[in-house]
């Protein structure tokens, strides 16, 4: 009959059809299977950098901000905390004793902090540094919520400690505000996202004083009166801190 395929041509065209189906199939599932994998390696990647720098300095790195001295200037609150006497603790407990009690601490100190909107850059042997920049007024009471929660998580830890005859922690922070510089800074080769400036010397040196003071929170005058906390904070005295100029007021916060 006019216009008929013809049995071998028929099985001709359904062949071809066949062929060129399975092709861009094929093609089809090597173009997602390829966009998976980087898909996966981007998340791998995102997920590495903000275990290990953090989310905001790994957002930095992922969008090419790798410049050495590349930064911008921030105000800030500031964090410095350490763990009391860790040296002479170290030196009576092993290896492994060791590595777990900090890695507690840093449970304790990191999530509080982190879930009120700080960022950790660094975990400095027993010390750990964090910011919280200053988009509005209500970052400081934001730091305080932090610091009381990791005190209560302190505290949870050092009474499991004292049941399984473990050892117990102390701890010192210090707290100011003030401009920073956050950014990259370091060798040729080797680049660290960190902040630095006076308000990060200053509350370096604060947290060495509470220790002084035996206080668990040192803050400045100038975070006291910006958080506006001075019902809940006892006044310490003013003090001439190494490498300040002139001398800072600081409080004890939670009235200790």
């Amino acid at each position: 009959m006019t216009g008929d395929i013809s049995l071998p041509s028929r099985a001709m065209f359904q062949a071809a059809f066949v062929h060129s189906t399975s092709a861009l199939s094929d093609d089809f599932f090597r173009s997602w299977r390829s966009l998976t994998e980087i898909r996966l390696k981007n998340q791998l990647a995102k997920t590495l950098l903000d275990t290990y720098v953090g989310p905001h300095a790994g957002n930095q790195i992922l969008e090419g901000v790798t410049r050495r001295g590349s930064g911008v200037t921030v105000n800030a609150g500031i964090m410095m905390c350490d763990l009391r006497n860790f040296t002479a603790l170290s030196g009576k407990l092993s290896r492994d004793e060791t590595i777990n009690l900090l890695n507690g601490y840093f449970d304790a100190m990191a999530e509080p902090i982190q879930a009120n909107g700080g960022e950790i850059l660094k975990f400095m042997g027993d010390g750990v540094l964090a910011i919280f920049p200053l988009h509005n007024a209500t970052i400081c009471h934001a730091m305080i919520r932090a610091i009381d929660e990791a005190r209560v998580s302190i505290a949870a830890m050092n009474e499991r400690n004292l049941e399984c005859g473990r050892t117990v922690v102390g701890y010192g922070i210090g707290v100011h505000v003030g401009e920073v510089m956050y950014g990259n800074i370091g060798s040729r080769n080797r680049l660290d996202f960190t902040v630095i400036g006076p308000a990060v010397n200053t509350a370096s040196r604060i947290a060495g004083l509470a220790k002084e003071l035996k206080c668990t929170v040192l803050c400045s005058d100038a975070f006291v009166r910006l958080a506006g906390c001075q019902d809940r904070s006892e006044y310490m005295g003013d003090h001439l801190l190494r490498g300040v100029d002139e001398p800072i007021g600081v409080y004890s916060l939670f009235r200790e």
